[in-house]
């Protein structure tokens, strides 16, 4: 900030103390003066066009992102539903194999008891 000043400050010597008309030098002043604001406002401009460039840039990967750990999430949701299903049945088919054998037991002895 203390550089703008000091250009700023320069300048205005320099046309104060040049040999011109004082009407020429305030509008030559007045001139330099709006250019040096239109510049500035044009690397304001350019400055925020690349700061919301790069939070557009910014927020695409966060999408991005996001929607790989989304589907990762389902991925591994399907996956781990899955494997408690084929668990559950394999449990559920081995109770049901044990209470069939159970009952071939339990008849088997009824049958070896049985008087003709």
């Amino acid at each position: 900030m203390s550089f703008l000043k000091g250009v700023l400050t320069g300048l205005a010597i320099g046309y104060l103390t040049a040999p011109r008309s004082g009407k020429e030098t305030r509008d030559k002043l007045s001139q330099q003066v709006n250019d040096l604001q239109n510049q500035w406002d044009e690397g304001v401009a350019q400055v925020k066009s690349q700061i919301d460039n790069l939070v557009g840039t910014a927020q695409d990967k966060v999408d991005q992102y996001k929607n790989q750990a989304d589907q990762k999430f389902d991925q591994y949701k399907e996956e781990a539903n899955s494997s408690y299903n084929q668990n559950k049945n394999a449990y559920n088919n081995k109770v049901d194999d044990a209470a069939d054998a159970a009952k071939s037991g339990i008849n088997k002895a009824e049958d070896a008891l049985k008087i003709s």
